[in-house]
């Protein structure tokens, strides 16, 4: 505790000193994620039980603007409730974003630290939300925005290690890349109605307890997206290619699709496909020297897929590699300015059905998964309080049954259920 009492001592003195100076900002966030889980993520056998988890997110952000440059600061505490005894003096308390960015010229910035990004749709790079700990990067950002020209692009470099000056080239034993690259351009047309971006990044991975294999991957591709009053678009495709980090030559693909109608202006309809390519392993010499199965890389889990997340869209999920399909139904009703109800219908099969059994054969199997349905409701109070109340199911096929590790039929019925509240009090403003 003296660590986080000398934080906040240290930000209240910088407070006094900077606010009539320059334009800082203080704003806090309390969450509550309560669940129900009872089949998320993974089927339940019918022995097992349901239970319930709450999940607590508390973070403290500063942020300094002084002419051409500004600073960005947030701690933040994970805990869920009863993790720890109500007599204990424990904190979980961290540094969540540090970074600090300079603006040469209107158009021209640099923004380096840790920091949350995002673009796009955040398929491939997210700052995950829905997650309790969110997704920060440890890189530097080079910006372009020109606003007369709707036109932005962004360079990022990151290169990361997890031990001393001395030796560098050591085992890089964290779960992360070992350097990233990327670069994001965007233009607007059409008064804005029209969004062209494309996408490109390189991640390099070190094999594992060998510092000296690095294997570099890259994706690229467009995002298009069009709306007016009535119809909305998205469509992305990524072609994937590079080396994993076991060594097998990758060639992937992912495509998007989807289209969205305002019936009337509250009501909209929505259906669309996800497609994530896969590796047939029925050819199991050539399995073991191509992967054809596609990564989303460091983009969002819950929003696609359904919220079940049973589905990651990565080459280490259920599907083993074999990828995966998502033919969905999305209707959202706006009940009024505050209230918003939306109701999917996910249809999941495998991209391809030989699935890997201990790495040495192959094994077919039926290539629908099962169907899923999800019910949200949000009601925006404010700029301070929200609140959003979820209940997904899964009606489960014999095909996830079986990559579960359950025999036919052995698997409950799977529920997940959740009512998370949100507060996000501005504590001060400075003014000009």
């Amino acid at each position: 505790m003296r660590l986080v009492n000398k934080f906040l001592l240290g930000c209240i003195l910088f407070l006094s000193v900077q606010s009539s100076f320059a334009q800082l900002s203080i704003n806090g966030e309390i969450r509550t994620k309560t669940m129900l889980l009872d089949g998320y993520k993974q089927l339940f056998t019918k022995s097992q039980h349901a239970y319930g988890i709450t999940v607590q997110r508390s973070r403290l952000s500063f942020d300094y603007q002084k002419e051409n440059m500004s600073f960005g600061l947030s701690v933040q505490d994970i805990r869920n409730w009863g993790q720890d005894a109500i007599t204990a003096n424990n904190t979980n308390l961290g540094i969540f974003e540090a970074w600090a960015k300079y603006n040469f010229t209107k158009e021209f910035a640099i923004k380096i630290g840790r920091q949350q990004i995002k673009y796009d749709d955040e398929r491939l790079i997210t700052a995950s939300n829905w997650t309790d700990q969110g997704v920060v990067h440890d890189i530097l950002v080079l910006q372009y925005d020109n606003k007369e020209i709707a036109t932005k692009t962004d360079v990022g470099l990151a290169m990361n290690n997890n031990t001393g000056l001395l030796n560098y080239l050591t085992d890089y034993t964290v779960k992360n890349y070992k350097y990233l690259a990327y670069v994001w351009i965007s233009k607007s047309l059409l008064e804005n109605k029209l969004s062209l971006s494309l996408m490109s990044i390189m991640d390099v991975n070190q094999k594992t307890a060998s510092p000296d294999n690095l294997y570099s991957r890259y994706t690229i591709g467009p995002n298009i997206s069009f709306k007016n009053d009535k119809f909305k678009f998205n469509t992305a495709f990524y072609y994937q290619g590079g080396n994993l980090v076991d060594g097998r030559t990758i060639y992937a693909n992912f495509f998007s699709a989807k289209l969205g109608y305002k019936i009337i202006s509250p009501l909209e309809f929505t259906i669309g496909v996800d497609h994530y390519s896969g590796t047939d392993y029925k050819d199991t010499t050539l399995a073991k020297t191509k992967s054809t199965t596609f990564d989303k890389l460091y983009g969002s889990t819950h929003h696609f897929l359904g919220y079940m997340d049973y589905f990651t869209g990565t080459g280490s999920d259920i599907t083993k590699g074999a990828g995966i399909n998502d033919l969905f139904l999305r209707t959202s009703y706006d009940v009024s300015e505050k209230h918003n109800i939306e109701l999917s219908y996910h249809w999941f099969y495998l991209d391809k059905s030989y699935i890997p059994v201990l790495h040495k054969a192959s094994y077919s199997i039926h290539t629908f998964l099962g169907s899923e349905l999800d019910f949200l409701y949000t009601f925006k109070h404010s700029k301070t309080v929200n609140l959003s109340v979820g209940y997904n199911v899964m009606f489960q096929g014999e095909s996830l049954e079986y990559l579960h590790g359950i025999a036919k039929g052995e698997s409950k019925f799977a529920q997940f259920a959740y009512l998370m509240l949100t507060f996000k009090p501005n504590f001060f403003t400075s003014k000009d």
